[in-house]
């Protein structure tokens, strides 16, 4: 065998050694994509139930916003009723307070003057004298 019989030999097994190793890539290869085709279908399913639960939340979260916004206005109208219940009982009953107060004090201060008896005015919160008999 001359030497270019040689280097074709040995180019042709060189050849076949790249060819089985690129059998063997290319089998990894497949059985790679086979895994990652079967987890992305895993993940998919697992996702799509994990979006169903969210918007089932998200759901329930607008029902119960939608209710304690609607506690919330009862709430905000019941207080100004009772704003306006109190506003009106102040003026109901203050006034016939004050009329009734006034009219105590004149009479009383009526009273002290006819009898001759009348008190030394009071300034401030200072308690009144009283006088010393004799």
């Amino acid at each position: 065998m001359t030497g270019t019989e040689w280097a074709a030999v040995i180019g042709a097994q060189i050849c076949l050694v790249l060819l089985v190793v690129l059998v063997v890539v290319i089998v990894r290869l497949d059985r790679a994509a086979r895994d990652l085709r079967t987890a992305t279908r895993a993940f998919e399913a697992e996702a799509g139930e994990a979006l169903a639960e969210l918007r089932d939340a998200v759901r329930d979260a607008d029902y119960e916003l939608d209710r304690v916004d609607a506690i919330v206005s009862g709430a905000e109208r019941l207080t100004g009723r009772a704003d306006a219940a109190s506003g009106l009982a102040e003026k109901v009953i203050t006034s016939p307070v004050v009329k009734a107060m006034a009219v105590g004090t004149g009479t009383r201060r009526a009273v002290q003057r006819l009898t001759g008896s009348v008190p030394e005015r009071r300034i401030g919160n200072e308690k009144p004298r009283r006088r010393k008999a004799g």
